[in-house]
């Protein structure tokens, strides 16, 4: 059975309506840097755990480690045709740790596209709407665009998560090593073609 997003029709109302209000920006879009954290796991992407099977050949199993083995945390953007390196995170994040991050990583690729006015897109995560958050984003001078509750499936990264994750897991795949997993990441994101970005 499929996954979907459980909306109340409160979340349906301020999606139709973010909808609406973006409908004309056009090529405001290729303004927009996209941004998203994730975790990929050693033991292959979260939610592959059932399938459909004919039930007169044998079950596919999958392998797995105690806790999954490990992860790594990712942290990457991009916008209309250019893209930031990733971002390899350690621990759990905070805020100040996401300000970290933005500082090192936004920042620099903000800087050399420079010469266009840009927004920043990120979720709803408490790390990205913290008062320290804004603040830091506020002294910079970046404009957060402004993002409904519960809007995943509209998230431009979330789709490239996806293609990425059918590429670093292709086969079943799982990884040994965090270092090997980190090197098919970043395999999968800078062979990204610049007409899916």
């Amino acid at each position: 059975m499929a996954r979907r997003l459980l909306l109340s029709n409160l979340h349906i109302s301020k999606r139709l309506q973010w909808a609406r209000n973006h409908m004309s920006y056009g090529d405001i879009w290729m303004a927009v840097l996209f941004s998203d954290e994730k975790i990929w796991n050693l033991d292959g992407p979260d939610g592959n755990r059932k399938y459909w099977h004919d039930l007169r050949k044998e079950h596919r199993s999958c392998f797995s480690r105690q806790s999954g083995g490990g992860s790594v945390m990712v942290w990457a953007a991009f916008g209309f045709n250019c893209q930031e390196g990733l971002a390899f995170l350690d621990g759990r994040q905070t805020s100040p740790k996401y300000i970290e991050t933005l500082e090192n990583h936004l920042m620099p690729f903000a800087e050399n596209i420079r010469g266009r006015n840009w927004e920043y897109q990120h979720n709803n995560a408490p790390i990205h709407t913290s008062n320290a958050t804004k603040n830091y984003l506020n002294s910079k001078n970046v404009t957060v665009l402004e993002w409904p509750p519960m809007i995943p499936d509209l998230k431009p990264i979330e789709n490239v998560w996806g293609i990425m994750s059918r590429k670093v897991y292709e086969n079943g795949g799982q990884f040994y090593s965090v270092n090997s997993l980190k090197t098919a990441i970043e395999s999968a994101w800078y062979n990204l073609e610049p007409e899916i970005l």
